[in-house]
Formats: structure tokens, C-alpha cells, sequence
């Protein structure tokens, strides 16, 4: 990891499945998570929903590759990265977009039940790929397959 900036950590859940996008320096993979705040209330005796916040995160090379292939929407994450603002001006005023670019990101299996597990090379189907009703290809178990090349040369110098 970099220590080039403030970093942080963010435990939540992926608002959207991940989107590739194009840019200058090269291609980048972004999603957003969504962390809601628990805490303890005294009155009630029980853990209640606080404050929710949304960040948008960045990913680039083998970090895009891994998350363009495993995440998913609504799936548990933890994400480790800096905070990164733009500037730029619209409409004549100036304005700001933060977000996160991922030195990390893990699927927390504490919080996921029984959706992430690794089969033995017996449970993997051997039934051919098939175009799901996305277009997207899938196998018999549904699960995504996709292979994205991602180009470029890193992350952009801003």
C-alpha cells in the first residue's frame, strides 16, 4: 500500500455491480459502497441503524481485474485505500468529487453467509458456457464469467 495520502478503511456493501471505464491513462474499474453506522441505544437495548455513507471507488490493474471478476452487487466488502478529491469547474462554479482509490478490497466472509465458498474441481459444472439475459456470459451456477483486458499504464498523476 501507498502512504501517499489519507487512507482509509471502509466496511459496507456494493451499491452497483462494478462498471469498467475508459480513460486517458487507461482503463479503470469504479463501484460504490454504502457503510451504515450501528450503534448501541441505551434506550432500547438493542443495536439500531445510524448515519449512511456513500463513497464512489476506483480501482486499477490486478485490483480492478479481481473486482471486475468477483464483486457483485449487495455483496460485504472492506475497502483499503486513499481519499482522492477533484476539482473542476461547472456552470462557472467550482466543485469537487471525492472519492476512494482502492489499494485493496476483500469480500468480508464474516458478513456474507454461505455465498462465497470454494468448490473442488468435482462440484465445478461441466456443462458449456451460456449468454445470460444480460448478455453477459454464464455458467450452469450463474455466476458471471468475464474477461475484461484492462489497458494502461496505472493510475492517472491527478
Amino acid at each position: 500500500m501507498k502512504n501517499d495520502g489519507a487512507t482509509v478503511t471502509i466496511v459496507g456493501r456494493v451499491a452497483g455491480n462494478p462498471q469498467v471505464a475508459e480513460g486517458g491513462t487507461g482503463d479503470r474499474v469504479t463501484f460504490r459502497v454504502v457503510s451504515t453506522e450501528r450503534r448501541y441505544d441505551e434506550a432500547t437495548q438493542g443495536w439500531v441503524d445510524g448515519a449512511e455513507y456513500g463513497v464512489s471507488v476506483v480501482c486499477w490493474r490486478s485490483v480492478a481485474a479481481g473486482v471486475l471478476g468477483q464483486v457483485r452487487k449487495g455483496d460485504p466488502l472492506v475497502v483499503i485505500g486513499r481519499l482522492s478529491t477533484r476539482r473542476y469547474e461547472k456552470d462557472g462554479a467550482v466543485e469537487y468529487f471525492t472519492e476512494v482509490r482502492a489499494d485493496l478490497v476483500a469480500l468480508d466472509i464474516a458478513r456474507s453467509g454461505n455465498r462465497f465458498r470454494r468448490s473442488t474441481p468435482e462440484e465445478r459444472p461441466a456443462e458449456s458456457v451460456d449468454a445470460g439475459p444480460s448478455g453477459a456470459a454464464t455458467d450452469a451456477t450463474g455466476t458471471h464469467e468475464r474477461e475484461v483486458e484492462l489497458v494502461g499504464a496505472g493510475e492517472p498523476a491527478f
